[in-house]
């Protein structure tokens, strides 16, 4: 009969027994699964050995001696060293700490346990210079050269210190790019995309975002890229990019086939390719339709088979597995302002196998019930505008008041405008009834009528992230008429806007500037108009220190009265604390003024507060407190909010 082994380790003096095994984890399985023998005796010192090598032991000794069923693994642990103090004169030294760190970084990413200080051993060095070395050349000192000025133990420890000197040489910017190999019916375009970039600082992402570009004027021309390379020449202080190039058969697209579907029309999806056949092959075109196919939530998977034969003919062939387009759910959420939430939902994402997207939920809060039914085609007539019907019924227990609206809305969209503009176009028409909860009736405007209105929303958008943007900016504009018919009719416009932008100041944080206004122009006065069709503002995306829509001018209830005009600014200082989790710093200022006033900056509310945020696949969440620095009687001193997504 065979026993396996075990395994015991004997002389650690800074290290625990059971550290040490831990360390070697899964390795000793093939050493444990057997009974004890030289070999297998052997194969655990040297294990050991290396792992400790690692951990900082200079020169451990690990003798095998079996005992019976035992392993003993005899150690002399000798010198152990950690990495200390790292010196690289010449820079501020907040620029000397983050260097410091990037050096420590190959020791560090070994390390056990928090507070552990990075294990030493010499291969480290020369990873460290690297990183330092590709640091700066990541920012476009491409001849920066990193070494060792000086290395030794402070006397009386186990530290290896070090003063690292760097030489970062010359800036480099980048020149005009060479295309060798390229068509010559391209090189006009190639040069063209280049241009905007050249002069500035040649940092590594300047170069993959130009190597992004250059691959995309190809993929959209019909050239498949055999070869596709980009070198550098350093010239003083400017790096030119060289693209070798080796293209093949330009091709030219010809069918496309739809293989796997079982329910889905294929002519819808085919017909999203008509208008490519017969073209040089633009794939940038192809596989933006194609994301879009995949983005109506009908497929599984999309994937595609293209063939070219010899004259450059391409015929692709979509091989789809159609997902499971039914289902129920049931969600519930919690806000500062809508309270608990609760709401059931089916939907069809293939309404007759035509990519329909149909839908119908009811929705319950504290504030009351929604029910509705919406019915959603990506491409109306075959085009590439996106239409969305929707009919609803609401009840809403307001601040004064309680609502109950039923209505329809169609709203026409594109997002082929340009490659960051969005742009929708809704009518809609309800009708409303008001019932007073406090407010007096002749404060509520008109309390039963038909509503009619044209939207029109336009947005530019630049964020490197619109769900949590930590860079770039976004522009909004929205346009809106509409015609109320109740005992008094009347009509109006209203016109919003809304600027927003992200700025990185370290790697960990960031500050984001925001500003919003509003107008609306009524036909008739504040007593005629509808209380609920007015402006409001505060709340967790606003003016922080109010509730939602709680700012501004009151009624002899003491409720919101809403206004004609506001404006809004917010800045926000955001830091990285650890993991997804980020602590926020944030002042808002703000007006609303009453119907028949204009804009007034004179006496602005003005918040200021802190939160913390959790970044989440869906967005931020956001637990926040904006507390009144111009608190007036019968005004909050503060608010607290929980809200998921950007404030703006």
């Amino acid at each position: 009969m065979s026993f396996a082994a075990d395994i015991r380790i004997e002389g650690l003096q800074s290290m625990k027994e059971g550290e040490a095994l831990d360390l070697l984890g899964d390795r000793l399985e093939h050493v444990k699964s057997k009974p004890p023998s030289p070999a297998r005796a052997s194969d655990a010192a040297f294990l050991l050995e290396n792992l400790m090598k690692r951990q900082g032991f200079q020169a451990p000794d690990v003798k095998p001696v079996i005992s019976g069923n035992t392993i003993r693994l005899m150690v002399n642990e000798g010198p152990r060293l950690h990495t200390g103090s790292v010196y690289v004169p010449g820079f501020e030294e907040e620029e000397q700490v983050r260097l410091s760190r990037l050096f420590k970084l190959p020791g560090q990413e070994r390390v056990l346990s928090p507070g552990q200080e990075p294990p030493f051993r010499e291969a480290d060095v020369a990873e460290g210079l690297s990183l330092l070395m590709a640091d700066f050349r990541s920012r476009g000192y491409w001849r920066a050269e990193a070494k060792v000025e000086k290395q030794a133990i402070l006397p009386g420890t186990a530290e290896m210190t070090f003063v690292i000197r760097v030489n970062p040489g010359a800036l480099h910017y980048l020149g005009a790019p060479l295309f060798d190999g390229a068509p010559a019916d391209l090189i006009p375009s190639l040069t063209a995309k280049a241009a905007p970039h050249v002069g500035k600082v040649a940092d590594t992402d300047l170069l993959t975002t130009l190597r992004g570009e250059i691959e995309s004027i190809f993929r959209a021309t019909g050239y498949p890229l055999e070869t596709f390379k980009m070198n550098r020449i350093l010239e003083d202080s400017t790096l030119t990019p060289r693209f070798i190039i080796v293209f093949g058969k330009r091709q030219r697209l010809n069918e496309v086939f739809v293989k796997g579907a079982v329910k889905t029309n294929v002519e819808r999806i085919t017909k999203r390719f008509e208008d490519l056949r017969g073209e040089w092959f633009d794939a940038e075109t192809f596989d933006k339709r194609l994301k879009k196919v995949l983005a109506t939530g009908a497929f599984a998977s999309v994937r595609v088979e293209n063939k070219t034969d010899e004259t450059g003919e391409l015929d692709a062939t979509l091989q789809v597995i159609e997902g499971k387009a039914r289902g129920a759910s049931a969600y519930g959420g919690f806000g500062s302002y809508e309270g608990a939430l609760l709401g059931l939902k089916y939907h069809d994402r293939n309404l007759f196998g035509n990519l329909w997207n149909f839908s119908t939920g009811v929705e319950v809060s504290s504030r009351g019930l929604l029910g509705d039914i919406r019915l959603s085609d990506p491409w109306f007539f075959d085009t590439d505008t996106y239409l969305g019907l929707r009919l609803f019924s609401v009840t809403r227990t307001l601040e004064g008041y309680d609502k109950f609206e039923t209505g329809l809305s169609a709203e026409f969209s594109r997002d082929d405008l340009g490659e960051h503009i969005d742009a929708s176009i809704i009518l809609g028409s309800s009708i409303v009834n008001i019932s007073s909860d406090g407010i007096q009736r002749n404060e509520l405007g008109e309390t039963v009528y038909n509503h009619s209105f044209i939207r029109g929303d336009l947005g530019y958008d630049r964020r490197d992230d619109p769900l949590s943007p930590t860079r770039g900016y976004h522009l909004n504009a929205l346009l809106e008429a509409g015609l109320v018919a109740g005992d008094t009719n009347s009509n109006y416009v209203r016109f919003d806007t809304l600027a927003a932008g992200y700025i990185p100041v370290t790697k960990k944080s960031q500050i984001n500037l925001g500003a919003r206004t509003g107008m609306l122009f009524p036909s008739t006065g504040a007593a005629e108009f509808p209380i609920d069709l007015r402006l409001f503002t505060g709340g967790a995306d606003t003016v922080r220190s109010y509730r939602y829509n709680d700012m501004g001018p009151r009624t002899h209830s003491g409720d919101p009265l809403g206004g004609e005009t506001y404006w809004v600014a917010n800045v926000e200082y955001v830091h990285a604390l650890f993991g997804p989790m980020k602590g926020v710093g944030f002042i808002d200022a703000g007006h609303l003024s009453g119907i028949g006033n204009a804009f007034d900056f004179s006496s602005p509310e003005i918040a200021a507060g802190l939160g913390i945020r959790i970044d989440l696949p869906i967005g931020p969440i956001r637990l926040e407190y904006g507390h009144n620095m111009t608190q007036d009687l019968g005004e909050p001193s503060g608010t607290w909010h929980f809200a998921i997504g950007a404030a703006f």
